[in-house]
Protein backbone atom coordinates (compact mmCIF):
# COMPACT_ATOMS: atom_id res chain seq x y z
CA UNK A 1 0.00 0.00 0.00
CA UNK A 2 1.17 3.51 -0.58
CA UNK A 3 2.59 5.15 2.20
CA UNK A 4 0.57 8.18 3.55
CA UNK A 5 3.38 10.49 3.03
CA UNK A 6 3.62 9.58 -0.85
CA UNK A 7 -0.39 10.49 -0.68
CA UNK A 8 -0.09 13.54 1.05
CA UNK A 9 2.86 14.56 -1.55
CA UNK A 10 0.43 13.93 -4.76
CA UNK A 11 -2.36 15.63 -2.85
CA UNK A 12 0.36 18.82 -2.50
CA UNK A 13 1.52 18.36 -5.99
CA UNK A 14 -2.09 18.08 -7.21
CA UNK A 15 -3.67 20.80 -5.73
CA UNK A 16 -0.50 22.92 -7.09
CA UNK A 17 -1.27 21.99 -10.61
CA UNK A 18 -4.62 22.28 -10.51
CA UNK A 19 -4.36 25.91 -9.13
CA UNK A 20 -2.06 26.88 -12.14
CA UNK A 21 -5.06 25.45 -14.36
CA UNK A 22 -7.58 27.43 -12.74
CA UNK A 23 -5.36 30.57 -13.51
CA UNK A 24 -4.87 29.41 -17.04
CA UNK A 25 -7.94 28.17 -18.38
CA UNK A 26 -6.99 29.25 -21.92
CA UNK A 27 -5.84 25.79 -22.62
CA UNK A 28 -6.75 21.78 -23.22
CA UNK A 29 -4.10 20.63 -20.54
CA UNK A 30 -5.66 23.03 -17.61
CA UNK A 31 -9.41 22.17 -18.13
CA UNK A 32 -8.39 18.28 -18.11
CA UNK A 33 -6.70 19.02 -14.83
CA UNK A 34 -9.58 20.96 -13.31
CA UNK A 35 -13.04 18.89 -14.98
CA UNK A 36 -13.41 16.97 -11.68
CA UNK A 37 -13.92 20.62 -9.83
CA UNK A 38 -15.57 21.99 -13.16
CA UNK A 39 -18.14 19.44 -12.97
CA UNK A 40 -18.80 19.27 -9.15
CA UNK A 41 -19.16 23.31 -9.49
CA UNK A 42 -21.26 23.01 -12.26
CA UNK A 43 -23.56 20.43 -10.11
CA UNK A 44 -23.76 22.74 -7.36
CA UNK A 45 -24.98 25.66 -10.01
CA UNK A 46 -27.52 23.55 -11.31
CA UNK A 47 -28.89 23.44 -7.34
CA UNK A 48 -28.39 26.76 -6.56
CA UNK A 49 -25.70 25.84 -4.20
CA UNK A 50 -23.10 27.49 -6.22
CA UNK A 51 -19.87 29.28 -4.28
CA UNK A 52 -19.18 32.49 -5.91
CA UNK A 53 -15.59 33.97 -5.75
CA UNK A 54 -13.08 32.36 -3.50
CA UNK A 55 -15.41 29.17 -2.44
CA UNK A 56 -15.77 28.62 -6.48
CA UNK A 57 -12.21 28.27 -6.77
CA UNK A 58 -11.53 26.52 -3.58
CA UNK A 59 -14.01 24.21 -5.05
CA UNK A 60 -12.30 24.20 -7.95
CA UNK A 61 -9.05 23.56 -6.94
CA UNK A 62 -9.82 20.92 -4.01
CA UNK A 63 -12.64 18.56 -5.53
CA UNK A 64 -9.72 18.03 -8.70
CA UNK A 65 -6.60 17.23 -6.57
CA UNK A 66 -8.83 15.12 -4.52
CA UNK A 67 -10.00 13.11 -7.68
CA UNK A 68 -6.64 12.98 -9.30
CA UNK A 69 -4.69 11.76 -6.02
CA UNK A 70 -7.50 9.32 -5.57
CA UNK A 71 -6.73 8.14 -9.15
CA UNK A 72 -3.36 7.74 -9.12
CA UNK A 73 -3.27 5.97 -5.81
CA UNK A 74 -5.99 3.63 -6.73
CA UNK A 75 -3.88 2.73 -9.88
CA UNK A 76 -0.82 2.33 -7.31
CA UNK A 77 -2.72 -0.14 -5.11
CA UNK A 78 -3.85 -2.26 -8.42
CA UNK A 79 -0.51 -2.36 -9.91
CA UNK A 80 1.22 -3.35 -6.82
CA UNK A 81 -1.39 -6.21 -6.44
CA UNK A 82 -1.50 -7.38 -9.80
CA UNK A 83 2.77 -7.40 -9.37
CA UNK A 84 2.17 -9.74 -6.36
CA UNK A 85 -0.57 -12.21 -8.22
CA UNK A 86 2.50 -12.35 -11.40
CA UNK A 87 4.82 -13.04 -9.11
Amino acid sequence: MPSIAFGAALLLLFAIAAAVAVRHMDNLLSFIVIAPGYLVQAWLFETHRALGGLGYQVTMVGVSALVWTLLILGLAVIGRLLRRLVL
